[in-house]
C-alpha cells in the first residue's frame, strides 16, 4: 500500500498543531457548496461541480476542505449543501467536518450564508468566521492559510469584515471588484472604498485602472458582525433566521422547510456587500494562483497552469 495518504494525513495534523496555536481565539470555517454549477455543467454532467472529481481526483469540495483544515478543528467546520445533494454526502463523510447543514432550497447566496452562520451564532457568536466558496481554484494553499492568519491577527477584538481580494489579471465582467480606499505605508488591510458585482466591461476598465481588485467571495469576520451586516437591508431575513436558532433541532428544520418556498432569492455579494459600509480589503498576490473556475475555458486554462503548483502545495508543511 502506498504510504502517500498516511504522509499527507500526518503533515496535515502538523499543520493544524502549528496553525491552531497561532489563531488568536477559536476560528470556524463556513464552506459555501449548496450550487448547482450550471455553468459547467457541459463538463461535469448531473454532478455540481463542487463535487466533481476531475480526472478522478479529489472534488474541488474536498480540496477546499484540505485547504481550511489546518486553520479550523472539524467540530468548527460548518459544510452547507442542498437537500437535492445528498446522493454525494459521502464526500463530507470523515473527521473534517463537524456539522453538514441541508438547505431546503437554494434562495441564493445571502439565504446560504445566514443558514450556514446559524451553529456558530448559537455556539459562539463572538467567533471569527472564515467564510469560503467550495469550488474555487487556489494553487499557493499555503499563502491562502498565511493571509488568513494575518487577518485574523490584525483584527484582534474588532467588529470588522475583512474581504480577501486578489490581484486581477484583466477587466472582465463576470467577477465582482473592490476599489481600496487609500491606505498608509505598510498597511496590511485597506478600507473598502466601492464593491462592484460583476460590472459592465466599460466600468470593470474603470475599477481596474484605479486600483480595483477580484473578489474572491472570501472573508473573515466574526458571527454577529457578518449578521449585523444583513439587518439594514435584509430584516426580514435576520428574523427568519433568529426564529429558526431558537428551535430545536427538528422543529428548526421543519420551520425551515415550511418557509424556505416563501423566500426571495438573494445574491450576498449583491444585497449584502454591496450596500454594506466600513468594509476591509486584504489582497492577495496574483502568484497565489486563483479562479473560480466558473467556465471550462478558465478551468481548463487553471489546472494547465496550477495544478503542480496546487498538488506540491497541498502536501507540504
Amino acid at each position: 500500500m502506498s504510504k502517500v495518504p498516511a504522509i499527507k494525513a500526518v503533515r496535515r495534523w502538523q499543520r493544524s498543531c502549528i496553525l491552531y496555536s497561532t489563531m488568536p481565539r477559536a476560528l470556524w470555517s463556513v464552506v459555501l457548496a449548496a450550487g448547482a454549477g450550471r455553468r459547467l455543467a457541459s463538463l461535469t454532467g448531473r454532478v455540481p461541480k463542487q463535487f466533481w472529481r476531475p480526472e478522478g481526483g479529489p472534488s474541488l469540495l474536498e480540496t477546499t476542505l484540505d485547504r481550511v483544515a489546518p486553520l479550523a478543528k472539524p467540530e468548527h467546520t460548518v459544510v452547507i449543501v442542498d437537500r437535492g445533494h445528498r446522493l454525494h454526502a459521502g464526500q463530507l463523510a470523515g473527521s473534517r467536518v463537524g456539522t453538514v447543514l441541508y438547505q431546503p432550497a437554494d434562495r441564493g447566496t445571502a439565504i446560504g450564508v445566514l443558514m450556514a452562520l446559524m451553529p456558530v451564532l448559537q455556539s459562539d457568536p463572538d467567533a471569527l468566521v472564515l467564510l469560503t466558496p467550495s469550488d474555487h481554484g487556489i494553487a499557493d494553499d499555503r499563502r491562502f492559510r498565511q493571509g488568513v492568519l494575518d487577518v485574523a491577527a490584525h483584527l484582534g477584538s474588532r467588529d470588522v469584515v475583512t474581504l480577501f481580494g486578489v490581484e486581477p489579471v484583466s477587466a472582465t465582467e463576470d467577477y465582482g471588484w473592490i476599489v481600496p480606499a487609500d491606505a498608509g505605508p505598510g498597511s496590511r488591510l485597506q478600507r473598502v472604498a466601492t464593491f462592484v458585482e460583476k460590472p459592465p466591461m466599460a466600468h470593470a476598465r474603470r475599477l481596474l485602472s484605479s486600483g480595483g481588485v477580484w473578489n474572491t467571495m472570501v472573508l473573515l469576520a466574526r458571527a454577529s458582525a457578518l449578521r449585523a451586516l444583513y439587518a439594514p437591508h435584509l430584516t426580514d431575513l435576520v428574523q427568519v433566521f433568529d426564529a429558526a436558532r431558537a428551535l430545536d433541532v427538528d422543529r428548526r428544520e421543519a420551520f425551515l422547510t415550511r418557509v424556505y418556498p416563501d423566500l426571495r432569492s438573494r445574491d450576498f455579494s449583491h444585497d449584502v456587500l454591496t450596500p454594506a459600509r466600513d468594509l476591509f480589503l486584504y489582497t492577495w498576490p496574483r502568484a497565489m494562483g486563483w479562479s473560480d473556475l466558473g467556465t471550462p475555458d478558465r478551468l481548463f486554462a487553471w489546472f494547465d497552469t496550477h495544478r503542480p503548483l496546487a498538488q506540491s502545495s497541498a502536501v507540504s508543511v
